[in-house]
């Protein structure tokens, strides 16, 4: 339902998690998934998408990028391991690690500063080891790997949970890094060396390529409803908006012709029309650009946005007759309509999927449906 306000919300929709959860369990080939719930869930809240994930048993594990996240997800009923795909300070490492939340590592000095944190905690230290392949941002180089796992392998204060890798995206690119990867896996393994899980596809490389799918894919964008940009992902997958932004229409005048609305008379009416009034804007999260490109739905019914999206308010041009009331739903962006999908609002508005998102203004209340 509805919250009893005048200030717009986002829903999220945790039966439409769950589907993209199965779908990408398919694609998968059943495979667990690791969730990638970074940059506060991409913009929904971390401490509501994370419970809400970790609830489905298609999803193994967590994954996030701050040690914040990690604990605020620990501390709001996430069960299921998280892991900290980033590297941390010391004091970091053992508040983590306190609560079961694994580090990942692949500085040289990477032994020595978990032997540190295993002696503060007083057991050993679980942990992923990060290759880097040809990303050349974060991990250890696969060239001169090899020593640097034999030493973290026989640490007794590091315990090896996993192992993994993250792809560049650069067409052509992907099957040699994966090549290097499997290659030091190989060699590692030869040596007697345990990599606990591996890991290295996210979303792209689980519609596109199944040789990465290995222990485990670590996806974020698909559970989000988000297709990899490339050509022939929807007939592979039906992924489902997880989000919807929606505010009460509060105040609804008919304009003359020749009034205007909003600042420097960016709409005027041709002849007497109805228009809405919607408390939210850009600083909330509703793409400026959205002015003469996109609609909004109300009690079924599309209606164009008008004039100008200011920081908290959107106009909508009602028409002809009064077919609404203050105070009934909008829809700005959702499942309801293909319309308002956020893979069209963000195609309409010359913004990517992610951009609105995480754009997503974090004091919006966050309500759960479908649960």
């Amino acid at each position: 339902m509805p919250i009893d306000s005048n200030d717009p919300w986002v829903e999220i929709d945790a039966s439409a998690f769950s589907h993209n959860a199965r779908e990408a369990s398919r694609l998968a080939g059943k495979r667990p998934l690791m969730a990638v719930v970074k940059n506060n869930a991409y913009g929904l809240g971390d401490e509501i998408v994370g419970p809400i994930l970790d609830s489905f048993p298609e999803v193994g594990a967590i994954a996030c990028v701050r040690a914040a996240e990690a604990i605020a997800m620990r501390n709001a009923g996430v069960n299921k391991p998280i892991l900290v795909m980033a590297e941390v300070s010391e004091d970091e490492g053992v508040t983590l690690v306190q609560h079961q939340v694994w580090l990942s590592a692949w500085l040289d000095d990477a032994s020595e500063r978990l032997a540190r944190i295993s002696k503060r905690v007083g057991h050993p230290v679980p942990v992923h080891l990060f290759i880097d392949t040809g990303m050349g941002r974060e991990g250890m180089p696969d060239y001169r790997a090899l020593p640097w796992l034999e030493s973290l392998h026989h640490n007794p204060a590091v315990e090896i949970k996993g192992t993994y890798m993250t792809f560049a995206h650069e067409p052509g690119f992907g099957g040699e890094q994966l090549a290097r990867f499997t290659a030091l896996v190989a060699s590692a393994q030869q040596s007697g060396i345990e990599l606990g899980t591996l890991h290295a596809a996210p979303s792209y490389e689980l519609f596109q390529m199944p040789t990465a799918h290995l222990d485990m894919v670590r996806i974020g964008n698909v559970l989000f409803g988000n297709y990899p940009d490339a050509p022939g992902m929807r007939e592979l997958a039906e992924l489902r908006p997880v989000f919807r932004l929606r505010a009460r229409v509060t105040r609804l005048e008919q304009l003359r012709a020749g009034d205007s609305a909003n600042f420097n008379r960016s709409y005027v009416a041709q002849r007497p029309t109805w228009i809405a009034l919607l408390p939210i804007g850009h600083t909330d999260g509703y793409p400026s650009t959205a002015v003469n490109t996109c609609q909004v739905l109300i009690r079924d019914r599309l209606y164009p946005v008008v004039g100008t999206v200011s920081c908290a308010h959107t106009i909508v041009e009602i028409g002809d007759d009064r077919s609404i009331e203050v105070g009934d739903v909008a829809t700005l962006i959702g499942p309801d309509a293909a319309a308002i999908d956020p893979q069209t609002v963000a195609a309409k508005t010359g913004v990517r999927f992610l951009s609105i998102i995480t754009k997503l203004n974090s004091r919006l209340p966050r309500i759960i449906v479908n649960h």
